[in-house]
């Protein structure tokens, strides 16, 4: 499969929302993902009749928030507004969607709020695979055995990205995870009552 495997990725889209991922920080791996795949040669192909199996939708759930968030506003509607709208284009303007109602795209979003930023879309919800960093299946957006869950690493120095990455063996770590932002989902509220997670600042 890794010798056929071919990938089309969507040029549509105005940066920084799209094809200018942040490279550093908490959010990293959505950035780093889509970095590479951009740069790939071997599995992405420029035309997409060529595309064996998926679409990617090139889109950062962080520059999202940090492009149409307003802080203290409590309101993520924008957000998913604005992904809605630009999935209805794809739809528009190419056939690939239609035909699968999106079961043949995915998306990568590592932000808190990137499972939400998919809600105003019923299709985009439903059937796109999504790489999450919150994959929390209470709150009935990553659905397991079809969406991936994404580490989340946190990266300092884009020129040197492993850098600082490490740390000590398994078994001398007291923290089995960490997460940032609010404390939804019911996955979080156990971590931290059992005492094994921690939470970092944004």
């Amino acid at each position: 499969m890794e010798t056929i495997l071919k990938v089309y990725i969507y040029r549509d889209g105005a940066t920084p929302v799209f094809h200018n991922p942040s490279l550093k920080r908490i959010y990293a791996s959505e950035g780093w993902f889509m970095k590479l795949m951009e740069e790939n040669k071997q599995f992405v192909t420029k035309d997409p009749d060529r595309a064996h199996l998926l679409f990617y939708l090139p889109y950062s759930a962080h520059q999202l928030e940090v492009a149409l968030y307003v802080p203290e506003s409590h309101d993520l509607k924008p957000l998913s507004i604005f992904l809605s709208d630009y999935v209805n284009k794809i739809a528009a303007k190419y056939p690939f969607w239609n035909r699968t109602h999106g079961s043949d795209h995915f998306l990568v979003a590592c932000h808190d709020w990137g499972p939400y930023t998919v809600t105003r879309h019923k299709e985009l919800a439903r059937n796109t695979i999504k790489a999450l960093c919150n994959a929390d299946p209470s709150e009935r957006i990553f659905i397991a055995g079809r969406d991936v869950s994404l580490p989340e690493t946190t990266i300092r120095e884009p020129r040197r990205p492993l850098r600082y990455l490490g740390g000590n063996r398994v078994s001398l770590r007291p923290i089995l995870a960490f997460f940032a932002g609010g404390m939804h989902g019911k996955v979080r509220r156990l971590f931290f009552s059992i005492g094994v997670v921690k939470k970092t600042k944004t």
